[in-house]
């Protein structure tokens, strides 16, 4: 017995190993990607209008985190997909860089993915925010000039990823982030319904990553999907900033030397900050680090190999001990498939009592606009030509004469082997998102907002639209439309497996 273990110790010794086995041990997955990034902060001055309750209009400064686009190109040799992360409030009017794209690379407009981070501190001219008045020539002279910055920086970005490309492996994870609540305060006796917080109403806080490492191992990419609105920084704020999202990716790239991490907002339409509405920057900086860190935590965590631990024998130690080391078994499939569909949806209709309502609320707010200039409080003021306006254009789109027209909403899968990314343009509430995500069956599945195609704004989930709200009041879509894209995003999912 003795003289076996002896021979135990002694074939195990031949075969220890002082560095451990890693993706670069592994035959090839058959997976190519190549990731690139953009700088593309704007210069001060530049507006950037995204609240009805801001007194300004131009960015004074520049959040240290700065502004950015990530492309990543995806490729098994016969196709590619891309998918940009960008720091917008959302990619609407990037149609043209979108073909841009598509012209430059070759690659089929449908298999790229433009995605807004959705900062509501990004440049943005939106004449209907603000202050009264504003005259927006000069302004919207320098947002075109921005448009065609983002054109060549973006298109660059992927020429860059697309040149990239090499061999590499991927696999994610599931874990929990901290950072979001549900925004949708219900009204009640002490005033209607706001965004806010309520600590009662739906919330998802699953946070999905996936890590693709390079053919040597090490970290190439991190894509990370998490559901919270961009509102940290509110109206007060007088910085260009990416919000949380910003330090959330340099939290990340620091825990991962040598990997861009991108980031993928998902059903977020009802999900905000858990602190929020507020000019402080570093308290976007400090959720940021927060997800960040639960995020570099998962991603660490991944194996983007089948990599194992085998029984190797024992050796004689203090304690006798068996080897175990970590070996690696091959590359995780890699398959890439992808299916997109344009759903009809049903649009919304407003009632004559819902419309005679609204109109009252008008009137309301305009008794209140003359006291409010003749009270030399500027604060004041600028809260009741805000308050009129929001009714005002609300009446406005609710009068319009009803088109039963359906309303188009474009869907589309990305497999990746065991994991799929799932997406759709505008602002889906989360339970959309989590009911897409629970019903996949693939290992991993992220559901992605705010990208390209047809469709946007609001989607509320059927139980939400008795709660009234902002996102209620202004969403495209009827009752049913959320679960109808629900279900048929869901058989998707069998044309990709």
């Amino acid at each position: 017995m003795r003289f076996l273990a002896a021979v135990l110790v002694l074939v195990t010794s031949l075969r220890a190993d002082i560095v451990e086995q890693s993706a670069r041990n592994s035959k090839p997955s058959g997976l190519l990607a190549g990731v690139a990034r953009a700088d593309i902060t704007p210069p001060t001055g530049i507006p950037h209008l995204n609240w009805g309750s801001q007194t300004h209009v131009e960015a004074t400064g520049i959040d240290p985190a700065g502004m950015a686009a990530t492309a990543l190109v995806l490729s098994d040799g016969a196709k590619k997909f891309v998918m940009v992360d960008i720091d917008a409030l959302n990619i609407n009017g990037m149609g043209d860089i979108h073909e841009r794209i598509a012209r430059s690379t070759g690659i089929p407009a449908g298999h790229i993915r433009l995605a807004a981070t959705h900062t509501h501190s990004g440049p943005m001219f939106q004449p209907e925010k603000g202050p009264l008045g504003v005259d927006p020539k000069p302004y919207e002279k320098m947002m075109a000039a921005y448009h065609a910055l983002l054109s060549d920086r973006i298109t660059a970005a992927v020429l860059e990823a697309d040149r990239n490309l090499r061999p590499v492996h991927a696999w994610g994870a599931k874990g929990s982030g901290s950072i979001n609540i549900n925004r949708r305060m219900r009204a009640t006796s002490q005033g209607p319904a706001a965004v806010g917080r309520n600590e009662q109403g739906p919330l998802d806080r699953e946070l999905v990553v996936i890590r693709i490492d390079d053919s040597n191992g090490n970290p190439y990419a991190v894509l990370v999907n998490y559901q919270c609105h961009g509102i940290v920084l509110t109206y007060e704020n007088k910085l260009i900033s990416p919000d949380w999202v910003g330090m959330m990716r340099k939290t990340v790239e620091q825990a991962m030397p040598g990997a861009l991490c991108l980031f993928f907002q998902g059903a977020a339409g009802d999900q905000g900050p858990v602190e929020w509405g507020t000019g402080d920057v570093s308290v976007a900086h400090r959720l940021g680090r927060i997800l960040g860190h639960q995020a570099a935590a998962l991603a660490l965590q991944v194996e983007t190999t089948r990599r194992v631990p085998h029984f190797e024998g024992f050796v004689e130690s203090t304690a006798f001990a068996a080897k175990q080391p970590w070996r690696v078994e091959g590359p995780r499939e890699s398959t890439l498939k992808f299916v997109s569909k344009t759903l009809d949806l049903p649009a919304r209709r407003y009632t004559r009592e819902e419309i005679s309502e609204m109109a009252r609320r008008v009137k309301a707010a305009e008794k209140e606009l003359e006291p409010a200039r003749q009270s030399g409080d500027p604060w004041k003021k600028h809260q009741a030509e805000a308050r009129w306006r929001r009714f005002h254009d609300l009446l406005l789109a609710w009068q319009r004469p009803y088109d039963p027209t359906p309303v188009q909403v474009d869907v589309q899968i990305l497999r990746i082997g065991g994991m799929a990314i799932a997406a759709m343009p505008g602002e889906p509430f989360s339970g959309i998102g989590a009911a897409i995500k629970k019903a996949s069956p693939f290992a991993v599945t992220m559901f992605c907002g705010y990208s390209s195609g047809k469709g946007g704004d609001y989607m509320p989930v059927e139980s939400e639209y008795a709660y009234g709200g902002y996102e209620v009041e202004r969403t495209p879509y009827g009752v049913g439309a959320a679960e109808k894209l629900i279900r048929e995003t869901i058989a998707l999912y069998s044309q990709v497996q």
